[in-house]
């Protein structure tokens, strides 16, 4: 989980003129962020202990689904040639939380 967010700051962190090539992506960007998301709410999900698995872990996890895109959305403020997009880290935030939702029923 923590090399997956690393990977997500990552590729965040890749200036906006270097991402060209990429553009074709561009028509997808709000399905690759909800797909991103749901993966990393799904493994911070299944990272917990079995014992924090109740509605407490639920919550935690929540929480950090909320704190983690808002850091990735920020972070673009820094790099040249990218912009933060609240839509985008809301679609974030839903994706994180559908990956959490689909692991807590499994």
């Amino acid at each position: 989980m923590i090399l997956y967010i690393m990977i997500i700051f990552g590729l965040t962190s890749i200036p906006g003129n270097s991402l060209h090539h990429l553009s074709f992506l561009a028509i997808h960007d709000k399905i690759i962020h909800y797909i991103e998301y749901l993966i990393l709410g799904f493994l911070f999900y299944n990272a917990l202990k079995p014992e924090y698995r109740s509605k407490k872990g639920f919550f935690i996890s929540l929480l950090f689904l909320i704190v983690i895109p808002v850091v990735d959305e920020n972070l673009q403020r820094l790099i040249p040639g990218r912009f933060p997009s609240y839509l985008d880290g809301f679609i974030d935030v839903l994706g994180g939380f559908s990956g959490v939702f689909t692991r807590s029923r499994m």
